[in-house]
């Protein structure tokens, strides 16, 4: 607890359960106006103990927490490099764009990925709205162990054996496959013949091998390459955080092409961009505007987004509207991790309070 006005931490307690909020605060009646990030718990205690108080959210936090769901839409919609080819050779500014298909395992590995990395933002949304970790893993059904682990994570999981060759009861007949298949044999003919050198496997695992390593076994049937102009996600992302003149002309070109050929992604940057430029010209009065406009999109991470919004309407207003933020708590909690981790294993919170009541 940081009294504003003179950026000193007044208090700290070993608990950020509403009840103890609440508990705290109402030894405090002369609060007028309180600053917090979007947590529903913080809301709740202030409410209760507080009623004319004014919550004020950090608007850091929203702005933050609006690209990040951007951002997750992006890596979720769209593949990591996007191939583009010119539709006519002699308009070379006529661009039409082509994504690499994916194979059925890749596939399948997306949407592992996918709904592993859904999982990890539905519990950081309710550990926000103020729920232990215990509740997390009863709700999701889960063990504490993996909500703790959720909760905690920062960025986005990924399959760490993403492309790696693993071991098969196949690389022994390498050779005999790659040979069959480029004389055209079909896989039944190669399944008998490896049978005949010793192979004891099932002929399922044989047309999964011949699926899964057609590229790196040098088969005559490949994919074709990646030809032309590549744009990397990475490049899109990073409209989200700076203007478009950043990146290189070629990269400039290519984002134009490509934002003009996705209507959602057209939607995705103008809700970000409104968004800003509601909280730069303090224009609370564009708000409900800009929730219907971006509600109208369909989105569903940017809908997330939106729906708390809307269930903290009033701390957002006041966040549009007035001067108080949430960056000399920020700066304390910095010193305060500091502390900790010099105190790590040999003090006690009493101890830590002590020390940062001394700040």
């Amino acid at each position: 607890m940081v009294d504003y006005e003179t950026s000193k931490v007044v208090d700290m307690i070993p608990s950020r359960d509403t009840g103890s909020v609440t508990e705290w605060l109402r030894g405090y009646q002369d609060i007028e106006t309180v600053s917090r990030d979007g947590s529903t718990g913080y809301a709740r205690a202030i409410e209760e103990a507080l009623p004319k108080a004014k919550q004020v959210t950090d608007r850091f936090h929203l702005v933050k927490n609006l690209i990040e769901s951007a951002r997750n839409y992006i890596q979720r919609t769209i593949p990591g490099r996007i191939r583009m080819s010119n539709a006519s050779d002699d308009n070379e500014d006529d661009q039409t764009l082509t994504v690499t298909k994916l194979s059925s395992d890749e596939l399948r590995q997306m949407q592992k990925e996918e709904s592993k990395n859904e999982s990890v933002r539905l519990a950081k949304d309710l550990y926000d709205q103020g729920y232990s970790a215990t509740m997390v893993a009863e709700e999701m059904k889960i063990s504490y162990q993996t909500a703790r682990k959720y909760i905690n994570h920062h960025g986005r999981i990924e399959n760490p054996k993403k492309g790696s060759h693993q071991k098969s009861n196949l690389d022994p007949y390498k050779e005999t496959i790659i040979t069959m298949h480029n004389e055209r044999y079909n896989r039944t003919k190669i399944y008998y013949a490896i049978c005949k050198e010793g192979y004891t496997g099932s002929y399922s695992n044989l047309r999964a091998y011949v699926d899964r390593y057609a590229d790196q076994l040098a088969f005559t049937k490949k994919r074709k390459p990646c030809i032309g102009l590549t744009l990397e996600r990475r490049r899109l992302v990073s409209l989200l955080y700076k203007d478009i003149s950043h990146l290189k002309d070629n990269d400039r070109c290519n984002a134009l092409a490509y934002i003009q050929s996705n209507r959602e992604l057209q939607h995705l940057y103008a809700a970000v961009s409104r968004f800003r430029q509601i909280l730069q010209e303090k224009d609370d009065t564009a708000l409900e505007e800009w929730i219907e406009q971006t509600k109208g999109y369909r989105i569903p991470e940017l809908s997330r987004f939106v729906r708390g919004i809307e269930r903290d309407l009033s701390a957002v207003n006041n966040a549009i509207t007035m001067k108080f933020n949430n960056g000399v708590i920020e700066g304390i909690i910095n010193k305060i991790k500091v502390i900790k981790r010099i105190m790590y294993g040999r003090c006690s919170f009493e101890l830590l309070r002590a020390k940062v009541l001394m700040l």
